[in-house]
């Protein structure tokens, strides 16, 4: 046989390399498999033997040409009570070959919440969504159901393992890759995919290598990148293992999660350069490293800080080359997804609202 999978019309089963893939009924068109016997199945194959399949059929195709791809899990979720997921790639005359999967959520009211959570990863891997329906309650809890189209040079294992971070996303608001705490979540769980297609901003900073803390000023642009986002409002999260592309509005948007070499990222390090060049201390610091498909990824989350604590400072300043100036300080900000550092004539002007508020005995206001 050529390519990685054929239909058999004498047998009505696609046949791959390794695997013979039978319907659920004989007299019909609907395939099942287990993971393991389609993950090298390449969508381009694919759609060529279901267009096979329909020059024989008297019907034009409206999904009844399909295979449904079984993942078992070894262990349930708390959203979804089941040790399985059922992934469909589906026929359509209107379509060609699409990936029509159903996800459960935990309420019915999250419409618009299920398309916000998917759409930067989707595009990111050259998705289309094509159709989205709601449903309240299917027996298990109400679950939305997702017909989108994906480049056929994809694979079918790349699609299911996509589909299960949809899974995800849609599934537990509590990680959602909009928020400090939700990307976080995706990350240490094993999923630094999920960020794909968002944009750097304002709370998010991802690098796609380690600071390369053997120099003072590399320590010292950590330093100031985690002062500038405890002094966010949100907190903020920075990750290192994420490349980043220009988008068309010149914005940087995360495009691959290529990690770095196993080792290369020390938790002690960047918790050293933290503890002894921010001032104060950043208060519930979290820095992880997460191991994903053979590289590393490193994860830190500023929580938001108590006001009564900010500004947070760096200790020392740039001078030139890679020279740190320990006798001068930093007080960076972030204005979009660019750092600045507050000037001198600010810094002066809140020394001097300090001083007048104490002498008059009343509390600084923010100016």
């Amino acid at each position: 046989m050529t390519g990685t999978v054929v239909w058999d019309k004498n047998k009505n089963a696609l046949l791959t390399p390794n695997a013979m893939i039978a319907p659920y009924h004989q007299a019909n068109h609907e395939f099942y498999c287990d993971f393991e016997d389609a993950r090298q199945i390449a969508l381009s194959d694919l759609a060529d033997a279901f267009r096979e399949i329909d020059k024989t059929v008297p019907y034009s195709p409206q999904g009844e040409i399909s295979l449904t791809v079984t993942s078992h899990y070894d262990h349930q979720n708390s959203w979804r009570p089941f040790s399985y997921r059922l992934d469909t790639f589906s026929f359509w005359e209107q379509w060609g070959l699409i990936l029509d999967c159903e996800y459960s959520f935990p309420a019915s009211d999250q419409e618009t919440w299920t398309v916000t959570a998917i759409g930067p990863l989707l595009a990111a891997n050259g998705g289309e969504l094509l159709k989205v329906n709601w449903h309240k309650d299917g027996g298990d809890g109400p679950y939305v159901q997702l017909k989108a189209r994906f480049p056929l040079s994809c694979t079918v294992g790349q699609m299911v393992a996509l589909s299960a971070i949809f899974e995800s996303l849609i599934s537990n608001d509590s990680i959602a890759p909009s928020s400090p705490g939700g990307a976080f979540a995706l990350v240490v769980s094993g999923m630094p995919d999920a960020l794909l297609g968002q944009p750097e901003s304002r709370w998010l900073e991802v690098k796609r290598k380690g600071y390369g803390l053997e120099n003072d000023r590399q320590k010292h642009e950590l330093a100031v990148d985690l002062a500038a986002l405890a002094n966010c409002d949100d907190g903020g999260l920075i990750v290192i293992g994420l490349s980043t592309s220009k988008g068309a509005g010149g914005q940087d948007i995360i495009s691959a999660a290529n990690g770095c070499a196993v080792g290369s990222l020390i938790v002690d390090q960047y918790s050293e350069v933290a503890k002894n060049r921010v001032v104060p201390a950043i208060e519930g610091l979290d820095i992880r490293v997460i191991g994903h498909k053979g590289k590393h990824f490193l994860a830190a989350l500023i929580p938001p800080q108590p006001e009564q604590f900010k500004p947070f400072l760096v200790r020392g300043g740039i001078l030139n080359g890679d020279r740190v100036s320990g006798a001068a300080f930093t007080i960076p900000h972030r204005v979009g997804s660019e750092k600045w550092n507050v000037s001198a004539e600010a810094v002066h002007s809140q020394l001097v609202a300090a001083r007048i508020a104490l002498r008059k005995g009343q509390p600084m206001s923010d100016a």
